[in-house]
C-alpha cells in the first residue's frame, strides 16, 4: 500500500469520526424538524464518476432501496455498475520506438479493447444529521460484493468483498421528492486475472527477419512482451504472473430520490 492511499485512508477515518462526534451533539436538538418516519421506503437513483488504483476514469452507475429503521437511521439496499475501456491492444504496426514497449523493434498484432465491468451489490447503513427541514447531511458505511469481469482475448470473470464509507447531502424538493449527492471511498480488490496472447508478428533491426509469434501485456511492467511462435506456450508467462485490479478509490455520484 503506497504512501497516498494510507493517507487518504487516514483522513477517511479521522473526517468521519469528526462527524460523527459532531452530530452526537447536536442530534438531540434536531428531532423536532421533520424527518422520515420509521419504516419508509425510499428509491434513488444516481451516477457519476469513479477513480481507482488501477482504473481511471470509470462510469459509476447506482440504483438503491432505502428504508428508514429511525428518524436518524436508514438501511440501503444497492446495485451499482462500473465499467471502463482502453485501446491498450491496437491492430497495426510500431516502428521508430527507440525503447519502452518495443525496445526499438516494430510490429502487430490483432486488436483488442480491454473492457472491464463490475457490477456493486451492496449493503449500507446511513447516519442522518438534519441541517434544517430543506437539508441533510449523511454519513455512510457499509460493505459489498463486487462481480467484476475483465475482457481480453476471452472475458475473465472474479469477484470480492469490500467495504466503503463517505459523506453526502440532500436536498428535499417535494415532499417526496429529493436530490443529492455524495462521495464514497471503497476499498476492493479482485485478484487473481491472467495476461492472454494476441497472435502478431515482429521486425527486427535491418537485415533481420520478419518473425512471427505472440504479444502479449505484462500488467505489472506496463508493456508488451513478444515470443516467437517456436516457444513452448507455458514458458510464455514465466515473467508474467497473476494481476489484480484494485478498485481502491473513491466515487463522485449525484442523483435523485422518490420518497413513498
Amino acid at each position: 500500500m503506497n504512501i497516498e492511499t494510507k493517507r487518504v485512508k487516514i483522513i477517511s477515518v479521522i473526517s468521519l469520526v469528526f462527524l460523527f462526534s459532531l452530530s452526537s451533539g447536536v442530534g438531540s436538538a434536531q428531532q423536532a424538524q421533520e424527518n422520515p418516519r420509521e419504516g419508509s421506503v425510499s428509491f434513488s437513483l444516481s451516477g457519476g464518476y469513479a477513480h481507482a488504483e488501477t482504473r481511471r476514469g470509470m462510469v459509476d452507475l447506482k440504483a438503491e432501496i432505502q428504508i428508514s429503521l429511525s428518524p436518524n437511521f436508514r438501511i440501503g439496499f444497492g446495485l451499482g455498475y462500473l465499467s471502463d475501456s482502453d485501446n491498450m491492444h491496437i491492430a497495426g504496426s510500431f516502428a521508430g520506438v527507440s525503447g519502452g514497449m518495443m525496445g526499438g523493434m516494430s510490429g502487430g498484432f490483432s486488436g483488442h479493447r480491454h473492457e472491464f465491468r463490475v457490477i456493486p451489490i451492496t449493503l449500507s447503513l446511513y447516519y442522518i444529521l438534519p441541517v434544517n427541514p430543506r437539508m441533510d447531511i449523511f454519513m455512510v458505511g457499509g460493505g459489498g460484493y463486487y462481480l467484476g469481469s475483465f475482457e481480453d482475448v476471452s472475458s475473465q470473470d472474479h469477484n470480492a468483498f469490500g467495504p466503503h464509507a463517505g459523506l453526502g447531502i440532500d436536498f428535499k424538493i417535494t415532499d417526496r421528492i429529493v436530490i443529492g449527492a455524495e462521495g464514497v471511498y471503497r476499498f476492493v480488490n479482485l485478484k487473481g486475472f491472467e495476461s492472454e496472447l494476441h497472435p502478431g508478428f515482429r521486425e527486427g533491426l535491418p537485415g533481420e527477419d520478419h518473425e512471427e509469434g505472440f504479444w502479449h501485456f505484462h500488467h505489472g511492467q506496463g508493456d508488451y512482451h513478444f515470443h516467437g511462435s517456436e516457444e513452448d506456450e507455458g514458458q510464455m508467462f514465466l515473467d508474467s504472473s497473476p494481476f489484480d485490479i484494485s478498485l481502491n478509490g473513491f466515487s463522485l455520484r449525484a442523483g435523485i430520490k422518490f420518497k413513498f
